[in-house]
């Protein structure tokens, strides 16, 4: 079973939601502790060689962004919103970190990993996040219930610009 096989066993199951499929956020807590190790890091060159032109020029420099993407974001009724992540190996699983899923964590109602059935058991799976299985016949078991964020920070705007560019080219190509 591959990753669109669950997130269309996902989309089936919950028709009266809308199911977003690869979406990017950046991540700001990420993008201030990079930014804070790098200054840090610049600042050390500047003491050893006594460049302080150097290093003042380099702190003007745009920072990059640091994404987190999600394999699908799922809006439901009641201003509900879900973040999924699917994995459909171990191995993939076991390079997930809460580094990843903090941004996500933070802006959505619930996380959760969507698998293939069998896949993880849900003691492996990290407080507070949730796991669907979905079987071969593609029907979606809650394994473990994700802990609901009741005040989920807003939808960032660069993402709500790039849903936006992505319906405005799907219209355009529909056309």
């Amino acid at each position: 079973m591959n990753a669109a096989a669950i997130l269309d066993a996902i989309a089936s199951k919950h028709r009266d939601c809308a199911l977003i499929r690869e979406v990017q956020v950046n991540d700001r807590e990420a993008l201030a502790e990079w930014r804070a190790d790098w200054d840090r890091a610049e600042e050390e060159e500047a003491k050893r060689t006594g460049d302080w032109e150097t290093y003042q020029a380099r702190l003007r420099q745009p920072c990059p962004p640091t994404a987190r993407r999600i394999d699908g974001l799922l809006f439901g009724g009641g201003q509900s919103r879900t973040a999924i992540e699917v994995k459909i190996s171990r191995a993939d699983y076991q390079r997930e970190t809460d580094a990843k899923r903090r941004m996500w964590r933070t802006i959505t109602n619930r996380f959760v990993y969507a698998t293939p059935a069998g896949l993880l058991q849900p003691d492996e799976i990290p407080d507070g996040c949730g796991l669907w299985e979905i079987d071969p016949d593609g029907r979606v078991t809650i394994t473990k219930r994700a802990k609901a964020n009741r005040n989920p920070e807003p939808i960032p705007h660069q993402v709500l610009v790039a849903l936006a560019y992505r319906l405005t080219r799907k219209a355009t190509d529909d056309h």
